[in-house]
């Protein structure tokens, strides 16, 4: 994955300061360069993803899990030890979340690691022939919704380089 705004931000910060300003001569464009610095950590500090980002992520990831839980309802009702996890996720599911940043943000981080948790579960998919192949479809549904709406601004167009720190 590509990494978040905070930590582009602040590379572009260190690239500045360990690259750029030392090469600049004058002291006018070092003090500009030093103010455009402090703006890129002011920036990375105070980032939150918009909120209606956030609520589209959550949205698409929901709507995934809502088939791993059909795949999970169908596990239950031939193996019981499928009742625990289909019961954890479809109250993740039945949930009502505020419309706030906070609790979308906490929303997101419930259904990572119950996304995490089901994957453990799930165990090494074998065949998809197997009573998992159902869920593991639905899974990596749900890892897939779940990387598009952490990447939804898209890779950040720098050189690999700049991602080494």
């Amino acid at each position: 994955m590509k990494p978040s705004v905070p930590a582009a931000l602040r590379t572009l910060k260190a690239s500045l300061e360990e690259h750029v300003i030392p090469e600049l001569e004058s002291g006018f464009a070092r003090g500009q360069a030093g103010q455009i610095a402090l703006t890129l950590e002011w920036l990375a500090a105070g980032w939150v993803e918009p909120l209606q980002t956030v609520r589209t992520g959550n949205q698409a990831i929901r709507k995934k899990l809502a088939a791993a839980l059909e795949a999970l309802n169908d596990l239950a009702e031939a193996d019981g030890q499928w009742s625990a996890p289909r019961g954890q996720l479809s109250e993740a599911l039945d949930l009502s979340i505020e419309d706030t940043i906070e609790a979308q943000e906490s929303d997101r981080d419930r259904l990572t690691a119950l996304l995490d948790e089901l994957v453990i579960a799930a165990g090494v998919p074998v065949n998809a022939q197997e009573p998992t192949g159902a869920l593991w479809r639905a899974l990596v549904s749900a890892m897939e919704a779940y990387a598009a709406a952490e990447t939804h601004y898209g890779p950040i167009p720098l050189p690999e380089e700049h991602w080494e720190r």
